[in-house]
């Protein structure tokens, strides 16, 4: 474990806060060579501005020599360094929520070469107690399903699961038609106004209030009204709502919004008393209305009728656990 490399007690002198004058581009080479980035339109993304932004502080500390600057617009975190040589790095994302602000733990990455050292292990003890004596409440990291050895690590330090979230994606063109027999009684049409109270309910089910600080939307932009409508065009948000439902009984809702990552988002809202059903009718129909050009990505309770979306033509894109630790 640590003793191995540096002797018992002293990971003091191999951790130090990240430096965003000069350590950008070395963790950007090490998320990069730690995670499927290139399996990831977004990931690629995150990395080139990663690297774009390694050049602007170093044009900026050129320009003003203010080689200490704090901002709370700057990336946070922690390195592990051996031989002058960065080879572990945790990332430390502030947010805000009823009024106090938490942290989220990522980009969790060691060099091949020195793992199964502990190294990850003592990074993310030190961020857990450099945050406590900061007298912080929580903090949040998110794991692979399939990452057996780290979700280990995690509970091992403290954190506890919550929710497990599938992403599920597809690229509409490849839908495909084995979803078994739609039920003709179904119908389907754009939201109406007097939807948006059911649709409200059953959002909180499938995307609790514990989580949302994570979503790229708020829910209070669905609500249907003139005034949320021009503030949503305001602001660049871009929503089309379609619900399902027989007669007098609506059954689901699904909202689209317009991204500017590599897919667009589906926020689905149903009935889990009528999900089986109506989810592949609503699924159909929204595929083949949806505005053209983007793929669509779906964020969804891992459990909630997952072979309806591999039926469809949706692939599990990855499929998260989300873990707590609490500080208090």
């Amino acid at each position: 474990m640590i003793a191995s490399l540096s002797g018992p007690n002293n990971d003091s002198a191999h951790i130090r806060r990240l430096d965003v004058y000069r350590d950008l581009d070395a963790v950007a080479d090490l998320i990069e060579d730690s995670f499927p980035i290139q399996q990831d339109a977004d990931g690629v993304t995150y990395i080139a501005q990663m690297r774009k932004s390694a050049r602007e502080m170093r044009y900026l500390q050129r320009l003003s020599g203010l080689a200490n600057l704090e901002t709370s617009a700057l990336p946070r975190g922690l390195v592990w360094v051996e031989g002058g040589r960065i080879v572990g790095n945790l990332t430390l994302i502030p947010f805000e929520r009823g009024g106090e602000t938490f942290h989220l733990i990522a980009n969790v990455a060691v060099d091949r070469a020195y793992r199964r050292r502990g190294i990850a292990r003592a990074l993310t003890q030190r961020a857990i107690a450099d945050l406590r004596r900061k007298h912080g409440k929580e903090i949040w990291l998110q794991v692979r399903a399939d990452n057996a050895g780290a979700q280990a690590l995690y509970r091992a330090v403290g954190f506890t699961d919550q929710l497990a979230r599938t992403t599920w994606r597809i690229r509409p063109e490849r839908m495909t038609s084995k979803s078994g027999e739609a039920d003709p009684s179904l119908q389907t049409s754009r939201r109406r106004a007097e939807d948006w109270s059911m649709q409200r309910k059953w959002l909180a089910d499938a995307y609790p209030a514990k989580m949302r600080w994570n979503l790229p939307v708020e829910f209070t932009r669905f609500e249907p009204g003139a005034l949320q409508a021009i503030s949503n065009f305001m602001h660049g948000v871009r929503l089309r709502h379609w619900s399902v439902g027989r007669e007098e009984q609506l059954m689901g809702v699904a909202s689209w919004q317009r991204t500017a990552t590599f897919a667009d988002n589906l926020w689905l809202a149903m009935d889990p008393a009528t999900e089986a059903k109506a989810l592949p009718v609503l699924l159909r129909y929204v595929l083949r209305r949806r505005p053209a050009g983007h793929p669509l990505s779906i964020d969804y309770p891992m459990d909630r009728n997952p072979e309806i979306f591999q039926r469809l033509g949706f692939h599990n894109f990855r499929t998260l656990i989300w873990m707590r630790c609490s500080l208090g």
